[in-house]
């Protein structure tokens, strides 16, 4: 059963002095510390002061322990790397034949080391320019030559392979009498063409003529359709309408 000095001093109901507890200077020790009060001055009120508590306990916790050697993992050592440091390989320092020897040295799946044939080929730049232009000149010749075989019609002149590697001069002049036809061939043409579209010209300027000629005799007035025009080389066109003066 509890005592009254057990049971605070809320929860009494109000009575005389004799059932009211004996003040706290006169209990034992035992029952002075089972002593609660509605309200102490203990507990913070403030943030402020809640925040400097939990701070003095923080300060006043145990500190941590470190983590062990034991259970450090290989990938983050106590150590330095050495990747961050001077000392780039393990062992004692390099000294200067090493460093030659390994200058020279030739490792798999690497570059050439320097002094050797294939760093000097694989870095200058006058060997790489040429390679370069003479693959682009070699494509330029065998489009050109593939042009020519299609269109001209001496095709069954032009000499073969077997032949050039057998007389080289004698299958290279005949080659170039072969282009000469075929440049005369193609400048033929162009001339014919060239002729009978002047001759077109020449009738259409004479068809316009006669219509204003009929006209004139008649005693009417020649219009020219709006929608077309007279160009410097005497061709009929059509108007077309520009934008900006530059495109149709």
């Amino acid at each position: 059963m509890a005592t009254l000095q057990s049971i605070p001093r809320l929860l009494l109901p109000r009575a005389p002095l004799l059932l009211r507890p004996a003040p706290r200077a006169f209990l034992p020790l035992s029952y002075a510390t089972t002593l609660r009060h509605a309200s102490s001055s203990s507990t913070p009120k403030t943030l402020s002061e809640q925040f400097q508590r939990r701070q003095r306990q923080q300060q006043q916790a145990a500190p941590t322990i470190p983590q062990p050697d034991k259970y450090r993992p290989p990938s983050h050592g106590k150590r330095t790397p050495r990747s961050e440091t001077s000392y780039r390989s393990y062992g004692p320092a390099l000294t200067e034949e090493d460093k030659k020897r390994m200058a020279t040295k030739k490792y798999p799946n690497m570059m050439s080391p320097e002094g050797t044939f294939s760093h000097w080929f694989l870095n200058n730049r006058v060997i790489h320019l040429w390679i370069t232009l003479g693959i682009l000149v070699s494509l330029a010749i065998a489009a050109w030559y593939m042009d020519f075989m299609s269109k001209t019609i001496y095709g069954e002149l032009v000499p073969t392979r077997k032949e050039f590697f057998r007389h080289p001069f004698e299958t290279t002049s005949r080659f170039i009498e072969v282009y000469r036809m075929h440049v005369a061939h193609q400048t033929q043409i162009v001339q014919e063409k060239r002729l009978k579209k002047e001759e077109e010209i020449e009738k259409r300027k004479q068809y316009r003529l006669e219509r204003i000629r009929e006209a004139e005799e008649r005693g009417e007035e020649y219009v020219e359709d709006p929608r077309y025009y007279i160009g410097e080389d005497g061709i009929r066109r059509r108007r077309v309408k520009r934008w900006f003066g530059i495109w149709e």
